[in-house]
């Protein structure tokens, strides 16, 4: 008769691997879901803090320059130091138009006014992050277009009012 030896699995190495799976399974979730939901909250806001000027001057501002580059300015909640404004482009409306229905709602732009102990707060939703709900290289291209304009706007109120405060 012949005896057989029945081999013992290799318990410690078992175990060992397994921790070593998990724990790069839990490392690799944690740090993508970290980087991935970051980026699209960078992406889904315009965050600006703008110092030495008031909301007030600065909403008094928007409208002026709103305005002068044909956008369109709709005043939501005004009180004394905090606006809720909408800011939208006739323009840009007619261009989402013909690129598809699904787009027409990035162009219209909430912002938030708000006080800061030494300045303003304005804060507002990001057209660009559209380009990840529609896929197509034109909304793409049109959404990074529309949201580097409505930045350039916020930043051209900002130095309007510190030119002016200089001329004064």
């Amino acid at each position: 008769m012949e005896t057989q030896t029945k081999k013992t699995p290799n318990y410690p190495f078992i175990i060992l691997t397994g921790f070593g799976v998990v724990a790069t399974l839990i490392f690799v979730f944690l740090f993508v879901y970290q980087l991935s939901v970051g980026k699209v909250r960078q992406e889904a806001l315009i965050e600006y803090a703008y110092p030495k000027i008031t909301p007030q001057e600065y909403f008094n501002e928007l409208k002026v320059v709103c305005q002068k580059n044909k956008f369109e300015f709709r005043e939501i909640i005004v009180e004394e130091n905090y606006f809720l404004v909408q800011l939208y482009s006739r323009e840009f409306i007619e261009k989402a138009k013909s690129l598809s229905p699904s787009v027409v709602p990035l162009v219209i732009v909430n912002l938030s006014i708000s006080p800061l102990p030494d300045g303003t707060a304005v804060v507002g939703n990001n057209p660009y992050l559209w380009r990840v709900m529609i896929e197509n290289k034109q909304v793409d291209s049109f959404a990074k277009d529309y949201a580097e304009l409505v930045k350039l706007l916020l930043n051209d109120v900002y130095y309007s009012v510190k030119q002016k405060k200089k001329t004064i």
